[in-house]
């Protein structure tokens, strides 16, 4: 009888302690965790450059893994202190078309502070034996997007600083333009380097920014991106405070980082554009693969 006693007793306590350690864990301090850079998994997953050589005129125009055209020969480019290029000759292009695209790189649409709908951007940089080469005065180097959706009319040339990443577009004062065709927009531009074909979408109805805090250190770390639902706009907070976003805009909220223990952490909501919104992170432990399903279902 004394051996069932302790038994029982035994079983009581083990479990009494087993309900105590997921009390502990269900009840983790989040104020514990500490945020480090995403640069790792944006390194490894961003758009890769793709490289084509140019060896003659008149073989059609080059076409990228998205279906980007470019058409490029030796008469639009000279070297930095005026010399012609010869064949053969080097174009680089890198293509953004998707939201995942974009928070991949990582990127986001918005010019001079305002949202804007894009219908992607690319990068077209020529070289001739390791020097970035220039479009000579006068002339225009021609891209097309195709297979883009929802084509409109009235979209304008944005160029973006000359940075790997996080570029800030400006509105092209040079006379680019862009052509909307039945299923593609033609770029006639006057510049290399980062393009972004879009449309200013400025509030009709007054506009307000949105304050994201969460619990833990390095919170500065945690990329947080705003993904308009009506439209395609990417907005990439900075400092965990938005800029002015147009009131009664439906968005879907995505935040990243790593943590202390090199475990990803992701936090996906919706809200609706309003006035005095502050959204508190739910910086879950993911994995890697769960992040990536989540922006390309954006």
């Amino acid at each position: 009888m004394k051996n069932n006693f302790f038994i029982k007793a035994a079983s009581v306590a083990l479990c009494a302690f087993s309900l105590l350690l997921s009390s502990c864990e269900s009840t983790r301090d989040d104020s514990d965790d500490t945020f480090s850079s995403m640069d790792a998994f944006y390194n490894t997953h961003r758009q890769e450059e793709q490289e084509f050589i140019v060896d003659s005129v008149g073989k059609g125009p080059i076409v990228g893994k998205q279906n980007t055209r470019l058409y490029a020969d030796t008469s639009l480019f000279m070297y930095p202190g005026g010399s012609d290029v010869k064949y053969p000759f080097t174009i680089k292009l890198i293509e953004l078309y998707t939201h995942s695209d974009f928070v991949e790189y990582p990127m986001s649409t918005v010019a001079g502070g305002v949202m804007t709908e894009s219908a992607g951007a690319i990068r077209v940089r020529a070289f001739k034996d390791g020097v970035e080469l220039v479009l000579k005065p006068n002339k225009s180097f021609v891209a097309v997007m195709t297979d883009t959706n929802n084509l409109l009319n009235g979209m304008q040339i944005f160029y973006g600083a000359n940075a790997d990443t996080d570029v800030s577009w400006t509105q092209a004062t040079d006379g680019s333009f862009v052509v909307t065709n039945a299923s593609s927009y033609t770029l006639a531009l006057h510049q290399m380097g980062w393009v972004n074909c879009a449309q200013l979408r400025p509030s009709l109805l007054g506009v307000a920014a949105i304050t994201f805090v969460a619990e833990g250190s390095g919170t500065e770390f945690i990329d947080v991106y705003l993904i308009a639902k009506n439209y395609f706009s990417v907005v990439k907070v900075k400092n965990l405070q938005s800029i002015a976003l147009p009131l009664g805009e439906p968005v879907t909220v995505v935040a990243m980082a790593m943590d202390q223990n090199k475990k990803y952490r992701l936090h996906s909501s919706t809200l609706t554009v309003g006035f005095g919104i502050t959204v508190t992170l739910d910086m879950k432990v993911v994995t890697e693969q769960d992040v990536l399903n989540t922006l390309s279902t954006l």
